[in-house]
């Protein structure tokens, strides 16, 4: 049986379990030294003033201020070192959500929308934080209020005090009554919150693509619906509230309409002073406002236990693609790579099911520093083949070989380490563009920079713009155009230096001009490394070693340009069909 999301998170919290105890102790002394101040109230009514006893009279207004500045230097240690131990929960909760993340495989991140993923680690850990901090503070203070102040109640006078305790247990049904509905609306509103904020990523992330077919209006009516769901759902999670509040509010008047009526009738007897009423009275506002507070406290916990669930939702995911138990590096590559019938679906639906797989029984022995191209119609699976190379995924059956060994069998790390790639859209990152261009080897000198930049036709560019290499680029470098972004990445390649090169259509979407600075660059980089070059584009691969020509998932054809055209098959086929279509 799993433990529930609470006690789980209870077990995230022992690396500072001794600052909880500190703030807990602190919590408790806080509130035991408020207890006193109704009695001395009592002591003022019924003893100082009637004697008109001014030495007591000080005495007693000596210690009530006393009680008061020792509780607020209490207090103030107390929300410190809980604050402190709060937000490192948190930092540390969310570096183990970051952490995992980068753990996950592609498929994770293909079903699942940015923003829901970044809210897990932003607000979903932002509850967390409510729930050791406030929930925690407010729970133990004000139990500790109630009890200390229902024992001493039994002790003053245990008629009133009974009539105080026979309404404690319509809070409870009071409670109990909206639990369940409370926790099924927080839950519809997070989800629904999630969808609105993942529209959001994306739609801001796309605004070229938004602009371009200009769809605002679309938009802007798709993410009104969801705001509007969202304001229609925390509506109804506010009336909730509303109501067991104003409930709960209602039996704390009750109770203490009881206890005045009673506790009057006790003074007119004589049975009581009017001093322990007033007590009584002030002791009754120290019981019911924490109980009215119960409700705030389990709307509080009823969002932090939604995060959580959601939270360890994507803490158990389990990486798909994952190091075997004592796998070794990879030692370097002479770069031979080799596919043993490898087959593939990424909807991970078995075989037989009516539909072709992704790849079947795909077999190919490429010899280290050969330059290979794959073609074939889209959907054929080009992209495929590079992704199982670099282990995004892993086969579903056969197996990925380089030099001679399966790469499950080694460390992923190691094998990226040594693969470079560059694709279509190459993805540079906010900061200057050196970062950029050090991404794959931070610890690169300035010289090694330059040069991987002339390499990659780059440099020229570069030294152009009024920053030169510190130049900021915007995120994903939408400050540069394409031929731009291409050669940094293609230096960012020629930094890492890897024994695999993978260009992904890396100059498909081009002018003339830039293709052909890219393609000088590729040559260079390519030299004496195994490359993989995809492209529909045929003129730009005529002089690979190896042509490797993909069919609905399979290899149809294995061979260079001209014996391919010789063969007259699929790879002829789609060469006279660009041909035709350059006339």
């Amino acid at each position: 049986m799993k433990d529930s999301p609470f006690l789980r998170f209870l077990s995230l919290t022992k690396p500072l379990r001794w600052h909880i105890a500190l703030g807990i102790l602190l919590i408790f002394a806080a509130t035991l030294l408020t207890l006193p101040s109704p009695w001395i109230l009592k002591l003022i009514i019924d003893e100082a003033l009637p004697q008109k006893d001014q030495s007591l009279m000080g005495q007693l207004i000596i210690a009530f201020t006393g009680l008061f500045i020792v509780r607020a230097w209490l207090t103030l240690l107390r929300n410190r070192v809980l604050q402190f131990a709060a937000m490192r929960i948190v930092c540390d909760l969310r570096i183990q959500l970051f952490g995992h993340l980068q753990t996950l495989s592609l498929r994770y991140f293909d079903n699942n929308q940015t923003g829901r993923t970044i809210g897990r680690i932003t607000q979903d850990t932002g509850e967390v934080y409510n729930l050791t901090n406030g929930f925690l503070i407010n729970l133990i203070a004000d139990t500790i209020t109630v009890v200390g102040v229902l024992g001493f109640l039994y002790w003053v006078e245990w008629r009133l005090a009974l009539a105080v305790t026979a309404v404690l247990p319509l809070f409870v049904i009071n409670y109990l009554y909206h639990r369940k509905h409370m926790r099924e609306e927080s839950r519809a509103h997070r989800d629904n919150w999630d969808t609105v904020v993942g529209f959001l990523s994306e739609r801001v992330a796309g605004a070229r693509v938004v602009k371009s077919f200009a769809t605002e209006p679309a938009e802007l009516s798709f993410f009104s619906s969801g705001i509007n769901a969202d304001y229609f759902r925390f509506s109804r999670i506010v009336m909730r509230h509303t109501k067991l509040s104003v409930v709960a509010d209602l039996l704390g008047s009750v109770g203490a309409v009881l206890v005045l009526a009673y506790g009057g009738w006790l003074v007119m007897q004589g049975q009581m002073a009017v001093g322990t009423l007033v007590a009584f009275n002030a002791y009754i506002a120290f019981i019911f406002p924490p109980i009215v507070r119960f409700v705030d406290l389990s709307a509080v916990f009823q969002r932090a236990n939604t995060s959580l669930e959601n939270i360890f939702a994507l803490l158990d995911t389990k990486p798909e693609v994952a190091d075997l138990p004592g796998a070794p590096a990879l030692p370097p590559l002479r770069g031979e790579v080799e596919f043993r019938d490898v087959g593939f679906d990424y909807n991970m639906e078995p075989p037989g099911g009516g539909r072709p797989r992704t790849l079947s029984s795909v077999s190919f022995l490429i010899p280290a520093g050969k330059v290979v191209a794959i073609v074939g119609p889209s959907g054929s699976g080009k992209s495929t083949i590079i992704n199982l190379l670099a282990r995004f995924y892993d086969a579903a059956s056969g197996a990925v070989l380089v030099d001679g060994r399966d790469i499950r069998e080694v460390t992923t790390e190691s094998l990226r380490r040594q693969i470079g790639i560059v694709l279509q859209e190459s993805v540079l990152f906010s900061g200057t563009l050196e970062d950029n261009i050090k991404y794959g080897r931070p610890d690169a000198t300035r010289e090694q920079v330059i040069a991987a930049a002339h390499a990659a036709n780059a440099h020229e560019f570069i030294v152009t713009l009024p920053y030169g290499y510190a130049t900021v680029v915007g995120e994903r470098g939408v400050n540069l155009s394409g031929g731009q972004r291409q050669r940094i990445a293609i230096a960012r390649a020629i930094l890492k230096d890897p024994r695999i090169l993978i260009f992904d259509e890396a100059t498909s979407a081009l002018d003339t001009q830039s293709e052909k600075l890219i393609q000088q660059a590729m040559e260079r980089l390519m030299q004496n490394r195994t490359s993989f070059i995809i492209a529909h584009r045929l003129s730009t691969i005529q002089n690979a070693d190896i042509i490797l020509v993909m069919e609905q998932g399979r290899l149809a054809e294995v061979g260079t340009h001209n014996e391919l055209l010789a063969q007259g098959g699929v790879y002829a086929h789609l060469h006279a069909l660009q041909f035709r279509a350059a006339l």
